[in-house]
């Protein structure tokens, strides 16, 4: 493995880990409200394991996508990396209509 897809592997487990680590975070200060046998727990349940997919699946989206840009600029691959966030700006001479 080159030094290049080391750092591709470090950068993807890094933001994994946050993603999760993000979750189990919240699950430890908030697993009270669906662990406990409550009125409530049902609904939080439901609703923690609605959220709780719906981050992991975002996240998992958005580290793919940060991952194939770093690998095209890192191996200097065909990318319209530099044209997705181009801005062309039209200025107007004073007295000038558009």
């Amino acid at each position: 493995m080159n030094d290049k897809d080391k750092l591709l592997e470090n950068i993807e487990k890094r933001l994994k880990t946050t993603m999760i680590g993000a979750l189990a975070k919240f699950e430890e200060n908030f697993a009270y409200l669906w662990e406990n046998d409550t009125i409530n727990r049902e609904r939080y349940e439901d609703l923690w394991e609605e959220t709780r997919n719906e981050i992991l699946n975002n996240g998992n989206h958005q580290i793919r996508s940060a991952m194939k840009e770093l690998h095209q600029y890192l191996y200097g691959e065909q990318t319209n990396f530099n044209q997705k966030y181009h801005y062309k700006f039209y200025f107007k001479n004073p007295g000038e209509d558009r």
